[in-house]
């Protein structure tokens, strides 16, 4: 879940990882070391997600998917 604390506080998926996308950088490593694991990233409406997957994939992970629609799709 890459919305901020806020929106993650008022819901999110079951089992969800809060990692805001302002902080994705610094502490996706730390949060998700291994680069293979499946990983299903999501917003609210998709892009902020869209664009953490792109960030994802330039640093290596390779099993990255983003939630098209994002929640408002669920």
């Amino acid at each position: 879940d890459v919305r901020s604390r806020q929106e993650y506080n008022e819901g999110h998926l079951q089992g969800a990882v809060n990692v805001p996308d302002f902080e994705l950088i610094n502490r996706i490593q730390k949060e998700i070391p291994k680069k293979n694991q499946l990983i299903i990233i999501y917003c609210q409406y998709g892009g902020r997600s869209q664009k953490a997957m792109k960030t994802m994939r330039n640093m290596g992970y390779t099993n990255v998917y983003n939630l098209h629609g994002g929640l408002d799709m669920l």
